[in-house]
């Protein structure tokens, strides 16, 4: 084999094994998604919510499998952005890292990521009506 045909060769192998990764680390993430969704967690977000935007960035595509309650106009008992329910009633609030997630639903995470390196929270400005303070190391963003 000439060495033109064997870096061709070699380049369509490295390709696709990246095109293999990626889609094995899309299909883990929407299956991690849909095991939150039988486990009975809800998502309770809202559209101006910059924290619940990070938080979907997190799931990426995989979002769509999850039970997202939108409160952009509202909803009864929730008064921080983002939370998470848990079939046993309890309740979070704040960007939940997946591990958290696998932890509280007893769901497999298989080595899928948190989101974007450097995408750590520097977005601190609240809307009219809300405040953001920190607990646990967590930022969360209250309605008042």
């Amino acid at each position: 084999m000439s060495p033109r045909m064997a870096r061709l060769a070699a380049s369509v192998v490295l390709m696709a094994a990246v095109a293999w990764t990626r889609d094995a680390r899309a299909s883990g993430l929407a299956d991690f998604a849909r095991c939150v969704a039988r486990a009975g967690a809800v998502y309770y977000t809202a559209e101006w919510c910059p924290y619940c935007a990070r938080q979907n960035r997190m799931f990426g595509a995989a979002l769509r499998y999850l039970r997202v309650v939108d409160c952009t106009r509202g909803c009864n008992g929730i008064t921080g952005f983002p939370t998470w329910r848990f079939a046993d009633g309890t309740r979070t609030s704040g960007i939940a890292s997946l591990e958290m997630l696998a932890q509280r639903t007893g769901c497999r995470l298989d080595g899928t990521g948190e989101g974007p390196p450097g995408d750590e929270g520097a977005i601190r400005s609240s809307g009219p009506g809300t405040r953001t303070r920190r607990e646990g190391g967590v930022e969360i963003l209250e309605v008042r």
